[in-house]
């Protein structure tokens, strides 16, 4: 762009010192012309030197007028030696440091435009020109520090692990985190030998605690399968069979059922389940549950009006007593039983003839 601006503001100082030269000398004759006329004048006679002398000197007196103008557009000695092939004149380019430039053409320097300044001399930019400065795409990223965490995930992770594989419930939790303390163990390792990482001691921490848990809570879960299996395992009575009520049901386990139930005034029938702890273990009686239905008839269960159920376990050589309250409709004949004392225990039946009939109901 410099260049360009430098090359437009040339042709203009050129045009114009064409200009001013025609206005001078309207013949277009260079000056060195009149003083050779001068020259050979001299050469004729007496008369002639006197008029030589006179072209002389006017011929000096224009050569010095031209050099006046000339001054005064350059500001300075601007001009040489005479150049036969320029016109008895040479155009030497403009001193360093001043307000004129050298004109492309082998004119006299042209003048700076207004508010232009000389380029101050730089490196050289080379055969191509200068390139200008691109920032990066991209800023510069300090390189990664070590990669730590897996280590230090391994070792949290086998201590957790190994601390809940020794509680019953919990084991099978703990043999899921010794696994993913093992895998996070042996990552650390692999970094550690690429160098990568730097805590190889948690690595191998986490390898050994994720193994003892993994071992240990493996243990524990088979344990709480089986205990669970035993706990929950279906309970059957002796009988499948009917009995009337106030007569005992023993269960294969040791545990003894008895039911008891007597019509009370206001159309009710209160009932009793005894239930005598003979296993020689703790009972699981959670989620005990009775239901009287008259025998022979299509209206559903007997109506429970209220009712005090089981406790959730019985200690062994215990007992316990649940009561329950049903509202009779119309005053059934007979009325079956269904009971469950809760938890693995199966379902033991009883029936009441509340007509006074003794005879027993058969299977």
């Amino acid at each position: 762009m410099e260049t360009d601006r430098r090359d437009d503001a040339a042709g203009r100082g050129a045009l114009r010192a064409e200009e001013d030269r025609e206005a001078e000398d309207p013949t277009g004759e260079p000056a060195g012309a009149e003083a050779g006329g001068g020259a050979e004048a001299g050469g004729d006679g007496a008369a002639a030197d006197v008029s030589a002398g006179n072209g002389a000197g006017a011929d000096h007196g224009d050569a010095d007028g031209d050099a006046n103008r000339g001054a005064e557009v350059t500001e300075g000695p601007v001009t040489g030696p005479a150049d036969p092939a320029a016109g008895g004149r040479k155009d030497l380019p403009a001193r360093p440091g001043s307000d004129l430039l050298p004109s492309p053409d082998g004119g006299p320097p042209v003048p700076l435009a207004p508010g232009w300044q000389r380029p101050q001399p730089g490196p050289d930019p080379g055969p191509y020109g200068p390139k200008p400065y691109l920032p990066g795409p991209y800023a510069w990223v300090p390189p990664p520090g070590p990669r730590n965490g897996s280590g230090i995930a391994a070792l949290i992770l086998g201590v957790i692990g190994a601390v809940l594989s020794f509680t019953l419930l919990l084991s099978p939790l703990a043999v899921i985190l010794g696994g993913l303390a093992i895998g996070f163990g042996i990552v650390t390792l692999r970094r550690v030998r690429r160098g990568e990482a730097r805590n190889r001691g948690s690595g191998l921490s986490g390898i050994w605690l994720g193994g003892v848990a993994a071992v240990v809570g493996i243990g524990m879960s088979i344990l709480l399968v089986v205990l669970a299996v035993d706990l929950f395992a279906p309970v059957s009575p002796e009988t499948d069979s009917a009995v009337e009520a106030g007569e005992t049901i023993a269960y294969d386990d040791g545990l003894e059922v008895t039911l008891h139930a007597e019509p009370t005034p206001g159309g009710y029938l209160d009932v009793w389940v005894r239930v005598e702890n003979r296993t020689g273990e703790l009972a699981t009686l959670a989620n005990s549950e009775v239901t009287a239905y008259p025998i022979g008839s299509d209206g559903g269960n007997l109506e429970q009006e209220s009712g005090h159920g089981l406790p959730l376990t019985l200690a062994d050589d215990r007992v316990a007593v649940a009561t329950y309250r049903f509202v009779l409709d119309e005053g059934p004949g007979e009325v079956e039983f269904e009971v469950s004392p809760g938890g693995p225990y199966e379902y033991a039946y009883w029936w009441k003839d509340l007509d006074g009939r003794t005879d027993e109901r058969p299977a």
